[in-house]
């Protein structure tokens, strides 16, 4: 950290703003690492302690820019420089990209330590949003995570998890099964808290999608909720929406959305345990009082033209069932 200087941005507001539109950023957090005449050398997305010190020592040990490595790239391509501008497109947005270097990454690699096959699944299930690729292309990319023998076995449990959602998504849900069973069988039996917590996740997802159990489902919902989470409205209102998006335990999910509504500040965080209960009131068939919960929403964030919409939305359904 003594070889870099950090200056930190609010993307979202003054001089940020401009910045984040010089720099294309897409996601936060993003990092850009500069040379003294301001030409990126490095770029990369997301944080954890350990990845970015290890991104961040990565990027120090060549210090040439973006430019030049794509001309030293495509003078003589190498597996490093491959992953790098693979890193740097990735962090730009441009899924189709990064997924071309990090295929090249793979095929010049000859560390058998080293694999990019998950670089390659993440940036492949991004690129479905943009119609870059195809669901049955982010399957293929997910199974070649968990056939690698060099990807590490968190990394394999993450893929499993997200083609779970994916596939929910794409309303493909006769496909997670083997993910699912691949997940549980990588975590099963495992002490330390993040393989807990992968179990339950993938436990509530093999209940509402296997065996059809939806107690069970909320059992490992809850067992993975924060302590304390029945004082906190952020959290209340996320169990709630949860069992709202799954059609499960609705009864407990409008209570428990009542809570959140008394224990929340005035404002956005209200507005948005209202929505919840608005569209919990919706689905149990009481879509007046839907109506009500949402006007209350937009007087507690008037700024915010979804909840104008919300209200268009429950006063059709009201009308159309009386």
């Amino acid at each position: 950290m003594e070889s870099v200087y950090l200056y930190q941005v609010d993307a979202e507001k003054g001089e940020g703003l401009d910045l984040a539109k010089e720099f294309k950023v897409k996601a936060y957090p993003s990092f850009v690492m500069l040379n003294g005449n301001g030409e990126t050398v490095d770029r990369w997305v997301g944080y954890s302690k350990e990845m970015h010190l290890e991104t961040l020592s990565s990027a120090l040990s060549d210090l040439a820019t973006i430019k030049q490595k794509i001309e030293r790239y495509n003078s003589k391509p190498s597996a490093k420089d491959a992953a790098i501008l693979g890193r740097y497109n990735s962090a730009l947005g441009e899924y189709k990209d990064a997924v071309g270097f990090y295929t090249a990454a793979q095929s010049l690699n000859d560390n058998p330590d080293t694999d990019y096959s998950y670089e390659i699944f993440n940036n492949t299930s991004y690129g479905v949003k943009g119609k870059h690729f195809t669901f049955d292309e982010v399957t293929a990319a997910a199974d070649n995570v968990l056939k690698s023998k060099a990807a590490n076995p968190k990394i394999k449990v993450i893929a499993a998890m997200r083609m779970t959602r994916m596939a929910k998504q794409q309303d493909r849900l006769d496909i997670v099964e083997p993910y699912i069973e691949a997940g549980l069988k990588l975590v099963a039996g495992s002490d330390d808290a993040e393989s807990k917590e992968a179990f339950n996740d993938l436990m509530v997802d093999k209940s509402l999608y296997m065996t059809h159990d939806n107690d069970a489902a909320v059992k490992y919902k809850k067992a993975n909720m924060a302590e304390g989470w029945t004082e906190d409205p952020g959290q209340l209102n996320e169990f709630a929406w949860w069992c709202f998006e799954n059609r499960v335990n609705l009864e407990e999910a409008e209570r428990l959305a009542r809570k959140g509504i008394e224990l929340a500040e005035p404002g956005k965080s209200k507005a948005m345990i209202l929505d919840t209960l608005a569209e919990i009131c919706s689905v149990l068939d009481n879509c007046s009082e839907s109506v009500e919960l949402t006007k209350m929403a937009i007087k507690e964030d008037p700024a915010n033209e979804f909840y104008k919409e919300q209200l268009k939305r429950f006063e059709e359904i009201l009308a159309s069932s009386e």
